[in-house]
């Protein structure tokens, strides 16, 4: 085995030893960002799944592993993002734990987990698995991990960690040392530089290094444990015998969780009798299947010693022994309850135990207690896993997978990460009362991108197995996009970054009412994601959602004593416009956050100077195809939003090319959305211009800024409603035969938003072409019967078209709407 020292593999630490202390210095005061981590893991995952395994395997064998498959197999599933990610959140409440962030929304309070600083790790020699597991648990946390390898192994752990560390930021923070237990002077200077000590091993083991441990250290023991199964009579069948036998034989009992007693809920001799027969056709069949691995010298005596005084022990108490040709196993039965160690190698007590007698039996025990393999009808799961549990035992699984785990799984009782983190927390008296998260003031990690530019036809598939959370985007400028979510893709890029927007928009979730007037329905995803959202806030929210009857609406918002109102600009000034007096008299609106399309400042001006209305702003950026982009604090200037960076990468590339664009100028927004699992895009065309905001923003958040400059092409949003240009020529060419010139002209007439759709004039008739655009385009009929946008028709001499003075062009769409 090579040793690690700061994650290069060495063949010798001397001479190294001196610079510890300063290299612990320096590595502490930098961060190791969790997904550094995870992305490390998943390397390693992905490479033993695609079978480049051989120096993993040759390490597994130097390490006396018999079968290298199943070994390699578990590793690769306990590494995978997946598994690691379900770890966090199962153990630490989230997948960014050292975010420094409000556990209550409404106080200006922090808290996080934050590392021990250096773990020291003594691994035991029972499975190979457990040193390279055990320093990512380190490694999750943050900490500096010193790992000692059991003297019978290490290679495997060795080969492992130098991969993972290499050309990552993980390398400082990993030392695999070959170490002696009975070099007391070196493992004093290892623990002296310990905050937290993790022992694997025997009760002598850890005692010797808890005496070796400096007073106050933090000291974390996982001791030899004891498991066993437990069956009910008539759940014995020859089935059931051989997913027993096969944790007898996986692994030659090594592992704590391995069933080293089987005792049966009777007080009959001759029923554990039945059961010894059954279990011993079933090692016969199923022991060849599994590789043996043969005891040593010393085990062999024990095994040979437990055997013989047992035998005698029968003829006083009862009992006997089964064992095949070659003794190949042994079943140690009793006539009374015998509960203790086994010998191992497939050597198993097997006694009567009634479930009454349970819990004053094995209570002595229950320090010692780990898993319990249940055998047992339906109908006595709930009453023997409270009497199991009553008893001391930590954990309840089937027979054959009592060696098995899944991720997220408590161990000896407990959670580990925990215990190698400490819980930090902050208050201040500074104005961050729109501060979420502390990640908000820090440089945003730098995400590297590549590859082509996407657009909607590259937009990723629903899965065949179907999705979480389903949304239906566009439809305007082809046919739709679907854009599918995983529960951790909704809560990462929907409800999250919606309530770090909320809470920097100047919603309190403590004391407002928001009245949600977004649309619903038909996969769109607007009030369903506030439902979701406003929840997670455990916010006061009115799902009112987009009514036609925009009185009725109004009466929902007072009745419910809103003080917040939330929608697409056109309804709510609809709404305020409709129902002045109304709204006027209740006069308690004192919020509006808008979202879906900008609100021009002479709206923003009559809300404020006529309703009283004091804070008004988009509530956040976002698409069904890319989730939350973008947020606005209140430094934001109109249509200005900061870039939710722990999410999104953002490029601004020119319009007529690929290129990066440069300071202050506008182009077309890519978005990446690195974390997405279904849906993921990458440098995905929004189709939306923007510029870079330069500069520090007064409020102190880190994450970039940019500015909304519309849509670009041939597409835009009016009235809540997208709009696209060929479709509307489509429409005029097939009923009306016109094939001219065709201009649209956007603007305001008042309150009211106008589109003027300009042709030439021409001998074809137009007449009735407004009626015929709402009967074949559905973005008309939503805005023409309700006026929400007034839509005109014009024919107009060829010399008032208006043309781009550059390009001598005609400018397909006009926006001269107040901005």
């Amino acid at each position: 085995m090579r040793q690690l020292w700061r994650g290069v593999p060495v063949d010798s630490t001397d001479g190294l030893w001196d610079s510890l202390d300063s290299e612990i210095d320096s590595t502490l005061r930098g961060r190791l960002r969790t997904s550094d981590v995870l992305d490390a893991c998943e390397r390693i995952s992905q490479r033993i799944l695609s079978g480049d395994t051989a120096r993993y395997e040759e390490a597994l064998r130097e390490d006396g592993s018999p079968d290298p498959a199943p070994v390699l197999a578990a590793l690769a599933e306990n590494l995978s993002r997946r598994a690691l990610t379900r770890k966090l959140v199962a153990e630490l409440g989230t997948e960014a734990p050292m975010d420094l962030s409000r556990p209550v929304l409404s106080e200006q309070c922090y808290e996080a987990w934050r590392p021990v600083g250096v773990v020291v790790h003594i691994t035991a020699g029972n499975s190979p698995i457990v040193a390279p597991m055990a320093t990512v648990e380190g490694l999750l946390t943050g900490n500096i991990n010193i790992v000692k390898c059991a003297s019978n192994m290490g290679a495997f752990a060795s080969a492992v960690l130098a991969d993972m560390c290499d050309g990552t930021p993980l390398v400082d923070f990993v030392y695999l040392l070959r170490v002696s237990s009975k070099d007391t002077e070196r493992m004093r200077f290892i623990l002296d530089r310990a905050d937290c000590v993790s022992v694997w091993g025997g009760e002598e083991a850890t005692r010797a290094v808890r005496d070796m441990t400096p007073q106050g250290t933090r000291f974390v023991s996982w001791g030899h444990r004891i498991s066993f199964a437990y069956l009910v009579p008539d759940s014995v069948t020859p089935e059931s015998m051989r997913l027993l036998a096969a944790s007898v034989c996986r692994n030659e009992q090594q592992s704590c969780s391995s069933p080293q007693c089987v005792l049966v809920d009777t007080d009959d001799p001759e029923e554990v009798r039945n059961v010894a027969r059954m279990l011993a056709e079933a090692l016969d069949d199923v022991g060849p299947r599994f590789p043996r691995v043969m005891p040593d010298e010393a085990q062999a005596a024990e095994i040979a010693s437990v055997t013989q005084v047992h035998r005698c022990d029968c003829f006083f108490s009862g009992g006997g022994i089964i064992g095949g040709p070659g003794d190949p196993y042994r079943i140690l039965i009793c006539d009374r309850t015998k509960f203790m160690p086994s010998p191992l190698f497939r050597t198993v007590w097997l006694s009567p135990l009634s479930r009454t007698d349970l819990v004053p039996t094995l209570r002595g025990m229950r320090g010692y207690l780990q898993t319990a393999g249940l055998a047992c009808r339906q109908s006595d799961l709930a009453e023997l896993s409270d009497i199991l549990y009553s008893a001391g035992v930590d954990r309840i699984t089937p027979l054959d997978s009592m060696s098995a785990s899944y991720s997220g799984e408590p161990h000896d009782g407990g959670y580990a990460l925990p215990r190698f983190m400490r819980r930090v927390s902050l208050r201040t008296d500074l104005p961050m009362h729109g501060v979420l998260s502390m990640s908000q003031m820090e440089e945003p990690e730098d995400i590297h991108v590549s590859g082509p530019i996407q657009g909607k036809a590259d937009y990723p598939p629903v899965p065949d197995e179907g999705t979480r959370v389903l949304m239906k985007s566009g439809g305007t400028t082809g046919d739709p996009v679907y854009c599918s979510y995983t529960q951790r893709d909704f809560d990462n890029y929907i409800v999250r970054p919606a309530v770090k927007a909320l809470i920097a928009a100047g919603l309190d979730p403590e004391n407002d009412v928001l009245a949600d007037f977004l649309k619903s329905g038909n996969l769109y995803g607007g009030l369903n994601s506030f439902i979701s959202i406003t929840d997670a806030m455990s916010a006061k929210h009115l799902s009112i959602g987009g009514l036609d009857d925009v009185r009725l609406a109004a009466e929902y918002l007072v009745r419910g004593r809103a003080t917040a109102v939330l929608g697409a600009p056109s309804y709510i000034i609809r709404l305020f416009t409709q129902n002045h007096d109304l709204m006027k008299g209740y006069g308690r609106v004192r919020k509006v956050f808008f979202g879906g399309e900008m609100m021009t400042e002479g709206q923003m001006a009559y809300l404020r100077e006529e309703f009283g209305v004091e804070v008004i702003r988009g509530v956040l950026y976002g698409a069904n195809e890319t989730g939350t982009m973008g947020y606005q604090c209140d430094e934001c200037g109109h249509n200005v939003y900061h870039l939710c960076a722990d999410i999104q990468r953002l490029e601004i590339v020119r319009q007529d090319s690929d290129e990066p664009v440069g300071e202050g100028e506008a182009g077309r927004m890519l978005f990446t959305g690195f974390l997405r699992e279904n849906g993921r895009t990458e440098r995905y065309d929004i189709g939306d211009l923007g510029r870079w905001v330069l500069g520090e923003c007064p409020c102190g958040r880190r994450e970039p800024r940019f500015e909304l400059l519309g849509r670009h092409g041939d597409v835009v949003r009016i009235g809540g409603t997208f709009f696209n240009y060929h479709r509307i020529a489509a429409v005029l060419a097939h009923r009306f035969g016109y094939s001219g010139l065709m201009q649209i002209v956007l603007g305001t007439d008042g309150l009211t938003e106008t589109m003027s759709i300009r042709v030439q004039e021409t001998e074809a008739s137009t007449e009735g072409a407004l009626d015929v655009l709402v009967e074949e385009y559905d973005s008309f009929a939503k805005v023409v019967p309700t006026g929400l946008v007034r839509v005109t028709v014009d024919r107009i001499p060829d010399s008032d078209f208006i043309i781009n003075d550059k390009s001598v062009k005609l400018r397909t769409i006009v926006d001269g709407r107040e901005r």
